[in-house]
């Protein structure tokens, strides 16, 4: 026997003598319009049923499916604080000039114009230091969640069919992040990111037959090349971010196209998923999510230094530092 309410949703009871008025029908002609001009929208856009299927959509609740959040939520980090360092970085590597910048240790030396647009966004831009940090921050968080994504879908074996392609945009995104992180990485031309691409520049010409091509297409000649901070900036700021959000599309179509997978437990069938719709407990669930993900990349950012590009130094070509290594990924 199924129990049925006595009053509809959003009605009052019928004892209720309240002679107060709906905000809605206060302004009917105005309530009407709207309602004509929702219809009309609907009637040739079909969003109304695409919505519905969107808002009714269950997700699980199994901690591990936050892991694709988390990378997608660092990504948009990346793109804020992207944004506004672009407005401050000059991608010029053989332009030089003195530093004269807030930075004692560094004034009088001759460097170029990429590292000394870092320093400034170091010392001299309001809050350009910890934007700077919570960005590669960000990168690492972005590449570490993905990488935990990926092996979560491997040992439940969701990458089997039909979702096989969601796992090569899965790959597909993984390695732009790899190739976007050491871009960024390297823009600053101090000694640490320079025997990176050192290195980079070896492993590119070892690559049987277009090697040396590719290596003088990226570099602009030979290591050290004069173009290849110049060349590696758009590629950072806008060639794989596009490819990156177009890989983020296809990823969250398919997955609206699949059903999620989920972990055995009650109610679990093969045919359904056990977890919460969208609207309105996912939406604010996502919400404190992504605010939370925030706020530990802002904290990591203001108080764990990372990447001291000051006590590097500019790059020389003819010097390596003893302990240069490559971020974790």
């Amino acid at each position: 026997m199924t129990a049925t309410d006595a009053t509809e949703p959003g009605t009052e009871p019928a004892d209720d003598t309240s002679t107060d008025v709906a905000p809605a029908h206060r302004h009917p002609k105005a309530h009407q319009r709207a309602g004509r001009l929702g219809r009309w929208i609907d009637s040739r856009t079909g969003i109304a049923r695409v919505g519905r299927g969107a808002l009714n959509k269950v997700f699980p609740n199994h901690w591990s499916f936050l892991l694709g959040e988390i990378a997608l939520y660092s990504f948009v980090v990346l793109l804020l604080t992207g944004i506004y360092l672009t407005l401050f970085f000059d991608a010029d590597s053989t332009g030089m000039t003195t530093y004269d910048g807030s930075y004692g240790p560094m004034q009088g030396v001759q460097v170029s114009e990429a590292y000394n647009s870092a320093l400034e966004i170091s010392f001299d831009v309001k809050g350009g230091l910890l934007v700077r940090q919570i960005h590669h921050w960000a990168a690492l968080v972005f590449v570490g969640a993905i990488v935990l994504h990926l092996c979560r879908v491997f040992f439940t074996g969701a990458f089997r069919r039909p979702r096989e392609l969601n796992w090569v945009v899965g790959c597909t995104l993984f390695m732009l992040a790899v190739v976007n992180g050491f871009a960024g990485y390297s823009l600053l031309d101090d000694q640490l990111s320079g025997t990176g691409l050192r290195i980079g520049y070896s492993v590119l010409i070892s690559i049987p037959v277009i090697g040396p091509w590719l290596g003088s297409l990226i570099f602009g000649g030979n290591f050290p090349g004069d173009d290849v901070i110049a060349r590696l900036y758009p590629i950072h700021i806008l060639v794989v971010p596009l490819l990156i959000i177009a890989m983020l599309t296809v990823h969250l179509t398919v997955l609206i196209r699949h059903k999620h997978t989920h972990f055995p437990g009650k109610g679990a069938r093969d045919d359904n998923v056990v977890g919460e719709r969208l609207w309105p407990t996912y939406v604010f669930k996502a919400g404190a999510l992504f605010f939370c993900v925030f706020g530990a990349l802002a904290l990591l950012g203001g108080i764990a230094q990372i990447n001291p590009v000051w006590l590097y130094g500019p790059f020389r070509a003819e010097d390596v530092s003893s302990a240069s290594q490559p971020d974790w990924y």
